[in-house]
């Protein structure tokens, strides 16, 4: 019984293992495609709705490929802090231009969360970050990005992402905001937005 247990543990880790490969891969040659398809798009509002497109596709490959090296056992916690750390690290290297100024600085505490609220975590972090290089930033315009995640008790983290740039001016919800949204509603979190002039700061409390 315990060598048949052993068996079929073995075949569904295999498994896993295949179609996480093989997500990472699909990922992959999306953004190939959309990259491709880019390059033909002569309007600058296009381009830049290819450009998102391209951001939140590497996002979720962020996520999943850290995901994919941190989970382990059958329910498995990730270490928030080292995971988002390694996640904004990521998205500058991949989205922000360093020495045109552009940059993300991130601070954050350790604590233990399941892999499915940490992907959540990921996944509404980088679309903070994409909003505020989008709407603080425009026109590839210099400026910092803070992203910093506390232990706000012991039973409630807290992430807070801000930025000192010009806001969002347009009315309405995008697609962004109603992402994050529903990312948040997904783990019982509780947004706050504020306009600090200059600047946008975005909170979100999430219980443990």
């Amino acid at each position: 019984m315990a060598q048949r247990f052993s068996n079929q543990h073995a075949a569904e880790m295999e498994v896993s293992r295949e179609s996480d490969h093989r997500i990472a891969n699909n990922l992959q040659l999306l953004m190939a495609m959309i990259a491709a398809e880019r390059r033909d798009v002569a309007d600058p509002q296009g381009a830049l709705a290819l450009d998102r497109m391209m951001g939140r596709i590497g996002a979720i490959a962020g996520v999943h490929r850290q995901l994919t090296r941190l989970e382990t056992g059958a329910d498995p916690a990730v270490e928030i802090g080292g995971y988002l750390q390694m996640l904004v690290h990521q998205i500058e290297s991949g989205c922000c231009d360093v020495v045109g100024g552009r940059r993300l600085k991130v601070a954050s505490d350790s604590a233990l969360v399941p892999a499915r609220m940490a992907a959540a975590i990921g996944l509404i972090a980088s679309e903070c970050v994409l909003n505020a290089c989008k709407y603080a930033y425009p026109g590839g315009a210099a400026g910092e990005v803070r992203i910093e995640l506390r232990l706000a008790s012991a039973r409630a983290l807290r992430l807070t992402v801000e930025d000192d740039g010009v806001g969002k001016t347009e009315g309405g919800a995008g697609f962004g905001t109603r992402l994050i949204d529903m990312l948040a509603a997904r783990i019982g979190g509780a947004l706050l937005r504020e306009a600090t002039r200059p600047g946008t700061r975005i909170v979100l409390a999430v219980p443990l």
